[in-house]
């Protein structure tokens, strides 16, 4: 059984828990390392599961990448998805997209009606314009290659931050480093933030 502790802050006490959130939620541009932070922290988990919304987009066979709902269709089954991957026992679920504009509102929002009492940490990664400009040249030849997308939604994620999420600059920092801070705000989750 997991303790909870009690941590002092300047607006009284917070409880924080001992154990990691039930849904780690990876938030941010393309470049900005979040499919390899999330095959990082999985290495941390096994009894994880690691999905990539994109994945499951990539089963329509007819996919369109622009399509806004499209994508917002394929993020609440995502989101079903991760509740039945919990409900089956395996957790934490780590979950990757941009989640651009207010989609993770909506995925929440799925998400809470699958998993009322689900603990969730949303960390929103972020880089340095030069940084990101850098990375999405130098990806793949399938990986996403639009730099003005990633740059808007760059700066989005972090002008429209949500109180609940945490955000984390990946200019300077390995992908192990920020797979490490990560599980780091995870073990420190105060409760009473947890629940988006």
């Amino acid at each position: 059984m997991q303790a909870d502790v009690v941590q002092q802050t300047s607006g009284g006490a917070v409880q924080l828990s001992a154990s990691l959130p039930d849904l780690i939620l990876l938030k941010g541009a393309p470049g900005v390392g979040k499919s390899t932070t999330a095959k990082l922290l999985a290495q941390h988990l096994p009894s994880g599961v690691r999905v990539e919304v994109d994945t499951l987009r990539q089963m329509v066979v007819s996919v369109d990448w622009t399509n806004q709902a499209e994508h917002r269709s394929l993020l609440a089954l995502s989101a079903q998805l991760a509740a039945g991957f919990l409900r089956t026992g395996f957790a934490p679920v780590i979950l990757v997209d941009t989640f651009s504009g207010d989609k993770i509102d909506g995925f929440l929002d799925a998400f809470r009606s699958e998993s009322p009492l689900s603990r969730v940490l949303v960390a929103v990664l972020h880089a340095s314009e030069g940084v990101l400009r850098g990375r999405v040249r130098n990806r793949d030849a399938d990986g996403f290659s639009n730099i003005d997308i990633a740059l808007r939604i760059n700066q989005e994620v972090v002008r429209d931050v949500r109180p609940f999420e945490m955000l984390l600059d990946s200019s300077d920092l390995a992908p192990a480093d920020v797979a490490a801070t990560i599980l780091t705000l995870a073990r420190a989750l105060p409760v009473e933030t947890s629940r988006p």
